[in-house]
This record gives structure tokens, C-alpha cells and sequence, in this order.
């Protein structure tokens, strides 16, 4: 699976953090979970089984601080892809 995460700063507060994952041609994505900072943000069951996934969490994370993203893209097959992404401000 390919994982993409990106940040920018949101104008009112924090951070915007925008996921895409995109599954290799055999996979799809069953399951998707998002953790900013430690915390829980997103644990979705992908139904039906997709392809692509995309989400957009606004207002996240600290301004000014440390902040990190973990994603786990979860496959049909159990399998699971993670992906990261540490930033300080």
C-alpha cells in the first residue's frame, strides 16, 4: 500500500493532516486507522473494500510542539502498512 500523509498549518488552529492511501493492484484497503500524537483519531472499517481512501482531520496536533501522525492501512488479507510522519513547529 502507498500512504501519503501531509500537513499544513490551519489559519484557526493546529494542523490540517491529510491522508490518501492508494492499494497495490491486488489489494484493497479493509481497515484504516489514524493516531495523532499518541491519541486515537480514526478507526474505520473500509466497507466495501477499496481501492483508494482518502481523509482530511482539521485542527489537529499542537501549534507551536512536537506533533506525529501514525496510519495503518490494513489489507484484505490482514495484512497491515504503516506509515508516519513527525514534525515540529
Amino acid at each position: 500500500m502507498d500512504i501519503n500523509i501531509n500537513h499544513a498549518r490551519d489559519p484557526l488552529a493546529g494542523w490540517d493532516i491529510d491522508v490518501a492511501i492508494k492499494a497495490e493492484k491486488t489489494e484493497v484497503i479493509a481497515r484504516v486507522r489514524i493516531e495523532i500524537n499518541g491519541s486515537n483519531e480514526a478507526d474505520e472499517t473500509v466497507q466495501p473494500p477499496a481501492r483508494k481512501w482518502h481523509k482530511q482531520l482539521t485542527q489537529r496536533g499542537q501549534y507551536p510542539g512536537d506533533n506525529s501522525v501514525s496510519v495503518t492501512a490494513t489489507d484484505g488479507d490482514g495484512e497491515d502498512t504503516t506509515a508516519d510522519d513527525e514534525w515540529s513547529s
